[in-house]
């Protein structure tokens, strides 16, 4: 799977190591050949090591893309107004 940068490829395969999928992630350094290579040559990719893992990778991925949806929520002890992405206020560090 390829991805558009080092630091998507890092997330997305510390979310798949999380859920139990064996996986690696290569060309994170070939930034530097791009002109020279062809840019899907370059990219990031997440390699899976077990292919009948690669459905469910799939899957988690998508969700990871998804953006999340839903109210914005009120933090209970500083009164922070945050967005629903957040699972912690950023201003006192209080859990949701």
């Amino acid at each position: 799977m390829r991805c558009d940068h080092a630091i998507a490829a890092a997330h997305y395969a510390g979310a798949l190591r999380a859920a139990g999928i064996d996986c690696e992630v290569r060309n994170t350094t070939l930034s530097g050949a791009l002109g020279e290579i062809p840019f899907l040559e370059c990219a990031p990719q997440i390699w899976i090591r077990n292919s009948l893992d690669e459905a469910r990778a799939r899957e988690l991925i998508e969700q990871l893309r998804a953006p999340l949806t839903g109210p914005p929520w009120i933090c209970s002890r500083c009164g922070e107004l945050l967005e629903p992405q957040f699972a912690q206020c950023w201003s006192c560090g209080a859990p949701r």
